[in-house]
């Protein structure tokens, strides 16, 4: 898929256990997060969330919530952020938020399978064998190996949202034929445009994308 090859192409590694002093918009996100904590300030916890709203929904639905019911899930999901985060202890040296995020998230995908399972016997033959079906195929894997895949598509998606911006229609098709494993002389053919034309494309939009997934680790991977 397009949103795979865009990440596991162009990721940057950190350089092994290098340090770096906190940069002010880990300060700032820091700060942010405690004063959510103390649930008198609803404006810091509507701008936290606001971070984390969409990558719940991917978490969510990925696990194989449909979308009629993905958005009770997430509602259920922010309560529980939100009644839990006075207790949550931030330990970088542990565990990230996010990672806290993901496993809520989880939870509440396993609450939401056990409540409608409970729920089966109240419902006629059919409507039980369809709604089973439908249980069935809600995925509750390992933490570890579902949230970081789905933390780096994230990350590289909004990336590109973030910079389509920044050029051309065309540049962009180009880019993404490219990364869905199109050669660059189909493309050419295709677009017409001329093949040098078409590496220029593909090597700015990867600067950029690097950057820009660099920048939004350093915002919302705290």
């Amino acid at each position: 898929m397009f949103d795979t090859i865009l990440y596991s192409s162009f990721e940057t590694k950190n350089n092994g256990n290098q340090e770096y002093p906190m940069n002010p918009t880990y300060s700032t996100r820091y700060t942010l997060l405690e004063r959510a904590k103390s649930q008198s300030d609803s404006a810091a916890w509507e701008e936290l969330i606001s971070f984390y709203r969409r990558y719940i929904y991917v978490i969510i639905r990925s696990m194989g919530v449909n979308n009629s019911d993905t958005e009770d899930v997430l509602q259920q999901v922010l309560i529980e952020l939100w009644k839990y985060l006075p207790d949550y202890k931030y330990d970088p040296e542990k565990s990230k938020f996010r990672s806290w995020v993901s496993v809520v998230t989880r939870n509440q995908v396993i609450s939401f399978v056990r409540r409608a399972q409970s729920h089966l016997k109240k419902l006629d033959r059919a409507q039980q064998q369809a709604q089973e079906s439908y249980l069935s195929t809600i995925k509750t894997p390992e933490v570890d190996e579902i949230f970081q895949k789905e933390w780096e598509l994230f990350l590289s998606n909004t990336a590109f949202e973030n910079i389509a911006n920044h050029f051309s229609p065309k540049a962009l098709e180009a880019f993404q034929l490219f990364a869905g494993g199109m050669k660059v002389n189909e493309i050419s053919t295709k677009l017409d445009v001329k093949a040098d034309s078409i590496y220029k494309y593909i090597s700015r939009i990867k600067v950029k994308l690097v950057e820009e997934v660099q920048s939004l680790k350093s915002e919302l991977d705290f």
